[in-house]
Formats: C-alpha cells, sequence, structure tokens
C-alpha cells in the first residue's frame, strides 16, 4: 500500500458508528454508508489493499449531499472534496474487521489513485433490504416501523408531495389509534385469563404502541417511526411493541379477505375503517404502491406489508359490501358536559391522567335514566354505562354510531383511579 503523510489518532477517536447500508458493491463493499449516534453520516471508501488489510478512507457528508450524490446531481469527488465536512481519516481493516492505524489525512495529500473521477455520479443500486431498516434499528435500539411509497413522479428519494403525505400519515395516526384501543383489550383479557397477582400495566402497551416520527430514508419516500417505549429489547426474545405490531400488521393483511376482516374488526371501532377507506382512496387514486415495514435487531422479528393500488380497489369494494350491526357496551369514569332534559340527550367525557385514552360519549338517555336526570350535577364524577351500536349496510360510505346511556352512578372523586 501507498505511504501517506499522516496524522496518527488513538483507537477509537471516532465515533461509535453503526452501519446502515452499502452504496456501491463489487465482490465486497467498496462504498458504506453508516451513522452515527448524533445522526451524522459517515461513508467508508475502499481506496487500497494488501495481504494484510484493506484501506477505507473516511469522511462525513450531510443529508442534503448525500441524497443528490444518489439522485445522480453530485460527484463521489465533490463529497470527498467537500472542506465543510471536517476531517477525513484513513483506517486499516484486517479480515478480521479489526481496525488499525487510524489517521487524519489531508485531501491535499492523498494520492491520485486514491480519488474517484471527477466525473463519479452514483451509477449503481444501493441494497435496500431489510437490512437496511434492521440496522437503523440497531442505532435506535429500539424497533422500526417505515412507511414509504415506490417512488414515481410523484414520489422521488426523500420528497414526496406533501398533501399526499400529510393525508397519509393522518389516516396511519387514526388507524393505529383504534387498533391500539383494541390491543389494550386483547392483552387485558389475555392477562385476566393468568389469573396474575401482578397488577395489568396498560401505560406499557400504550408507550409500546405510540409511534414518533424521527427521520426518513431514501428509499423513495421512507417515513420512519419508533415506538415511545423505553423498554429493554432482550436479544432473540419478541417485544411487546414487536407483538403490537404484527397485531397491527394483520389489520391490513385481513382487510384483502371480507370474511376475515368482518371477524377481526368485530372488536374494533368501525371508525376506523373510515380513516382506512381515506388511505385505501390515496393509494388507489395516485397508482402509487404503499408500504409498510417493521423491523426490530435486537428481537430478530420483523413483517411487511405492501398494498398494490389494484389490491387497494379490491379491499375498497370488500368494505363496501360489509354488512354489520354491532353492540358493545362501555364503561366511563368522568362528567357529563351537555345535557337536555327535554330530549335526553346528553354528551360525556371520561377522564384520565393520559389524554390518549379519554373518551367521548354523545348520544341519547335510555327510558329510566332520562326520567332520573334532574339528579345529574355537572361538577360531580360519575360511572356510566353506554350501550354503542355501530351500524354499517351494503352501499353506505360512513359507519353510523349510537350511544345509549344504560346507567350511571355518582361517585366520590376519592375513589377514583385514573390508571
Amino acid at each position: 500500500m501507498q505511504k501517506l503523510k499522516e496524522t496518527y489518532l488513538p483507537p477509537n477517536s471516532l465515533p461509535k458508528l453503526v452501519k446502515i447500508r452499502d452504496l456501491i458493491y463489487y465482490d465486497g463493499p467498496l462504498l458504506t454508508h453508516f451513522e452515527s449516534i448524533y445522526n451524522e453520516n459517515f461513508l467508508y471508501y475502499w481506496v487500497d489493499t494488501n495481504s494484510e488489510f484493506n484501506r477505507w478512507l473516511i469522511f462525513r457528508t450531510s443529508n442534503v449531499y448525500l441524497e443528490e450524490y444518489l439522485n445522480k446531481e453530485k460527484t463521489l469527488y465533490e463529497l470527498i472534496s467537500d472542506k465543510n465536512n471536517g476531517n477525513l481519516y484513513k483506517v486499516d481493516i484486517d479480515d478480521n474487521l479489526k481496525q488499525h492505524n487510524l489517521s487524519i489525512i489531508q485531501f491535499s495529500d492523498l494520492p491520485e489513485s486514491y480519488l474517484p473521477d471527477k466525473n463519479s455520479y452514483y451509477i449503481y443500486k444501493p441494497i435496500n433490504s431489510d437490512q437496511e431498516l434492521k440496522n437503523i434499528s440497531s442505532s435506535q435500539n429500539v424497533g422500526v416501523l417505515q412507511a414509504y411509497y415506490n417512488e414515481t413522479s410523484k414520489v422521488g428519494k426523500g420528497t414526496i408531495e406533501l398533501e399526499m403525505l400529510a393525508s397519509s400519515l393522518h389516516d396511519i395516526s387514526k388507524i393505529n389509534k383504534g387498533i391500539r384501543k383494541a390491543f389494550i383489550n386483547k392483552e387485558r383479557e389475555n392477562f385476566t385469563k393468568t389469573k396474575s397477582k401482578l397488577k395489568f400495566n396498560q401505560e406499557e402497551i400504550i408507550q409500546a404502541s405510540t409511534f414518533y416520527y424521527f427521520g426518513n430514508t431514501s428509499r423513495s419516500f421512507g417515513a420512519l417511526f419508533k415506538p415511545a417505549s423505553k423498554q429493554s429489547n432482550f436479544p432473540n426474545l419478541i417485544s411487546i411493541e414487536d407483538r403490537y405490531i404484527e397485531f397491527f400488521i394483520k389489520f391490513f393483511e385481513s382487510s384483502s379477505d371480507k370474511e376475515k376482516f368482518s371477524e377481526f374488526i368485530s372488536d374494533i371501532d368501525k371508525s376506523v375503517i373510515d380513516n382506512y377507506k381515506k388511505l385505501l382512496n390515496i393509494i388507489n387514486k395516485t397508482k402509487i404502491q404503499f408500504n409498510l415495514n417493521y423491523q426490530n435487531s435486537t428481537s430478530n422479528f420483523g413483517t411487511s406489508k405492501k398494498i398494490s393500488p389494484k389490491q387497494a380497489n379490491e379491499i375498497l369494494i370488500n368494505i363496501n359490501d360489509l354488512e354489520y350491526d354491532n353492540s358493545r357496551d362501555l364503561y366511563l369514569t368522568g362528567r357529563f358536559t351537555a345535557l337536555n332534559l327535554k330530549t335526553g340527550h346528553y354528551n360525556f367525557e371520561s377522564v384520565s391522567k393520559d389524554e390518549k385514552l379519554i373518551e367521548t360519549s354523545s348520544g341519547y338517555l335510555d327510558a329510566d335514566r332520562k326520567e332520573m336526570s334532574w339528579k345529574i350535577k355537572w361538577e360531580k364524577l360519575y360511572n356510566v354505562v353506554i350501550t354503542r351500536k355501530e351500524e354499517k349496510k351494503t352501499g353506505q360510505k360512513k359507519i353510523k354510531e349510537i350511544d345509549t346511556l344504560i346507567s350511571f352512578t355518582e361517585i366520590d372523586s376519592k375513589d377514583l383511579d385514573l390508571g
């Protein structure tokens, strides 16, 4: 290997880096994208070899420059020579991937053979696979959910029409909220069956099923989400986040079969279906495939779902053909916010420490409760039982919800358990 004018550094001088993906690969990686724990982009560029080592140049680059390089708007030469990206490093790596001879080197001191051509535009395809998402999951130390559209004239690498993105993410958020309620009830039911003496931890499930946007990938437009949960994951052990995502994805998978979908949604608020229809209409109207992909590098769990425009249209037909007339009882604790003694119409809002758990109901008191409605006091707390009837007839676009309050009991605020 060529001798260099360089300044040696102590081992481990670079920040901890996590591999994201190989950008150029030929009988082995030639250009690889890494990220630091501070979300800085580092590129490893192979430049030399001998019987002991492979030599790599390491340099920072910005998100903008990296995207411009992948979009063939900048060259690799421009990325390496950019003075705004700080130090340029060199490292020798042995066959066991152990690093040696880490050093700083000036761009002006690089041998010509170490430099890419000045016309070195990106002509390759990055290795985009589940491994990329696993690498991001590893860097975040949590399972990661990616929602993305296939690349079209409306969706490019890292870009997307704002209206399309906003509508899609809003619908996904609403679907997630409804699915989360059903998952909590399912987990509570399973917990009760175990007859455990421990207290059911609802907050843990809420955190595991609440997702925050934290970035995007270059696979078309890929919005990345991670759960609010800060629970430690254990190697090869399915986490509660994994179990929730599996349940979440099954909602989409079941919708391709009318009978399976009807069975799956039996315990889910049917308002979720309205938001799902909006998402399907976006996919159908824009003729762009929508994708969900989840990977957890610690538990080695992954799942995904793709919805093509053709599938979206078929699912919409299935949903419009559905008929259901479900009734279920809601048990809420809270206050009346409106009441018409003459008609028996009411508004009720539950109380909770967590705003995500607050529920509202608007409907009519049954005949017996209407006669007793004069006893209701605005400042008092009540335990109420509400029968919620959800109707959907063939051809109807929207789900009709009818709430009937069948019981109310005044309680002392000291007895209130907000969970």
